[in-house]
């Protein structure tokens, strides 16, 4: 028998194939699609069209954020400075692009951004506690994100250095102010006469 001289392929170039197909065919989704997504308890965000799921937090983790809006919101909303909130809280930034930040502040001088079921415009601040599997995510494409749309503020609290990185947007681009250890203090203009210990922040 003459050969006619294609070559058959294996299942796994087979698979490769029609996984690579799927993607460029896969659609992108809208914040209005997404919203139609049944409750499952995960936490999803939406990256020009593209959804992302994070992983439930850890112990370490929802301790942070709950000693940070705590204090934050405490001090806020006993000054009238405006408001805090911690995630799940989408933050529509475009049709195609809503986050959700581990804790975010709106000042009272931008309430008109905040809706009653999500809020629509860039936060004064916002902070993002890494999670161990997903650095890259909150370090790069949220970061990039979060400068596109003009938050003004940003903070990456790293659980592993125990240490809170606070970005000030310079320009288009975030500028590392100040990456604070267990021996300092947080501080920020947006909240007046408010300061935390980092090593409270982290304490056992």
């Amino acid at each position: 028998m003459r050969s006619c001289g294609i070559q058959a392929k294996s299942p796994f170039e087979i698979a490769r194939g029609i996984i690579g197909f799927m993607k460029t065919v896969q659609p992108t989704l809208t914040y209005p699609e997404l919203r139609l997504m049944p409750d499952d308890g995960k936490r999803y965000e939406l990256i020009d069209g593209e959804v992302s799921v994070s992983p439930s937090p850890s112990e370490k983790h929802q301790r942070i954020s709950a000693r940070l809006h705590l204090s934050t919101g405490n001090h806020v909303e006993r000054n009238k400075l405006g408001r805090v909130y911690y995630a799940p809280f989408d933050v529509v930034f475009s049709e195609k692009t809503a986050l959700q930040p581990d804790l975010l502040f709106v000042s009272s001088a931008r309430l008109g951004i905040i809706g009653p079921e999500y809020i629509i415009g860039p936060p004064d601040l916002v902070v993002e506690i890494l999670s161990p599997h997903r650095t890259s995510y909150d370090r790069v494409t949220k970061l990039e994100q979060y400068a596109l749309y003009r938050v003004g503020e940003y903070w990456i609290i790293d659980l592993t250095a125990e240490t809170i990185e606070v970005y000030m947007l310079t320009g288009e681009r975030y500028e590392l102010r100040a990456t604070l250890g267990l021996d300092q203090s947080v501080t920020t203009p947006l909240l007046p006469g408010w300061q935390l210990a980092v090593r409270e922040l982290f304490a056992q």
